[in-house]
């Protein structure tokens, strides 16, 4: 249930038409508010030292102090409740999702989503809950499925497949190059794909490389 107040928002990014726009998108919803605008970070923080937005549409990139830094110093100050974050960027790394939750923002939206989902992202992180975009929640899945790890170590022969998978070799290069049969491949891959936990040549690729698990192989 929406507040009959408007939610009064704070626009952060650093370019002067990035924001115009946000803005115009913003306000074709009566129940949000744009009460001001920032560059940087530093700008952020000094407007809310007067001002209490209800939520802040911050940016990751700017120049001087950076979206980082602002959420970081908004979220750990002492004293009233801060205002909601919404991180709207072109940024999908999960580094950089991960750092954001973790000081504590409550919504992360990439810059191509639609006016109507980034409308009600801000909706719903005036109201105390979660919101992030699909590409995001996939990317946390991904992550969650990657930090499980194999369930058990995967053999020296396992890896040496499992490497050569990754290089695009199909199963009858890798028996020419390791000099075993092609059934003993498939074995090796049933075997290594059971630790990974996943179901297919592809699966495998893309955790290896999530995962670095090829990394120290020499």
């Amino acid at each position: 249930m929406r507040s009959a107040h408007p939610v009064t928002i704070l626009l952060a990014d650093d370019h002067a038409m990035m924001r115009e726009g946000t803005r115009k998108l913003l306000e074709e919803d009566p129940a949000l508010k744009v009460i001001g605008e920032a560059q940087d970070g530093a700008a952020v923080l000094a407007f809310c030292q007067h001002t209490r937005p209800d939520v802040v549409v911050l940016d990751i990139s700017m120049k001087g102090m950076n979206g980082f830094g602002a959420a970081q110093a908004l979220l750990s100050q002492p004293g009233p409740t801060p205002p909601a974050i919404l991180v709207l960027t072109a940024y999908d790394q999960i580094a950089y999702v991960q750092t954001m939750l973790k000081f504590g923002v409550k919504g992360y939206w990439l810059k191509s989503a639609s006016g109507n989902a980034i409308r009600q992202a801000i909706h719903d992180v005036s109201q105390g809950k979660r919101s992030l975009s699909p590409e995001i929640r996939q990317l946390l899945e991904e992550e969650h499925e990657a930090q499980a790890g194999p369930r058990e170590p995967l053999t020296m022969r396992e890896q040496e497949v499992l490497r050569l998978v990754v290089q695009g070799l199909r199963n009858t290069e890798i028996s020419r190059r390791l000099s075993v049969s092609v059934k003993t491949i498939e074995t090796h891959l049933t075997s290594l794909y059971g630790k990974l936990g996943v179901q297919s040549r592809a699966e495998a690729i893309a955790l290896a490389q999530r995962q670095g698990l090829l990394l120290d192989e020499r």
